[in-house]
């Protein structure tokens, strides 16, 4: 099982918001604080209980971190580097945890065998061009090469 985290570049509040995906199907919206983000890239995953929560929880093995987790919350308060995950998104605000949810794939697929794995991305900044076309407010204005 693949977990895709995509990243929205971040607002200026301080919100990543993101969508997660199982397999590439939709199943959550994610919402991170950028004070405590780390990079893209892929990780590995183990579930186990949390302390805090006194739940399974799926946490994600980031180097030099300790106990970054997929866990409910509502806002970019409730966390400091884990990822926030819902089912419902409205700006930066989120509700209905999925974190339950989540554990209940991830441990599936583990127990049928399947190798599982998390892949965080974020669109860069400058990202404007795009295949020669200007994306602005959900326009497109094509580009033309001179010469």
């Amino acid at each position: 099982m693949i977990i895709q985290v995509k990243r929205e570049f971040p607002k200026k509040s301080g919100a990543i918001r993101s969508r997660v995906f199982l397999d590439n199907e939709f199943f959550c919206y994610g919402l991170e604080n950028k004070v405590y983000s780390f990079p893209d890239g892929k990780y590995s995953l183990m579930g186990r209980t949390s302390p805090s929560f006194q739940k399974n929880k799926v946490y994600i093995d980031v180097p030099g971190r300790s106990n970054i987790m997929f866990h409910g919350g509502n806002t970019i308060d409730a966390t400091k580097g884990c990822i926030l995950c819902a089912y419902n998104r409205d700006g930066e605000q989120i509700q209905g945890d999925a974190s339950n949810d989540l554990f209940k794939r991830v441990d599936g697929a583990y127990r049928a065998g399947e190798g599982v794995e998390v892949h965080f991305t974020t669109p860069a900044k400058n990202a404007l061009l795009a295949g020669g076309a200007l994306l602005v407010a959900g326009a497109t204005i094509h580009l033309i090469k001179k010469g």
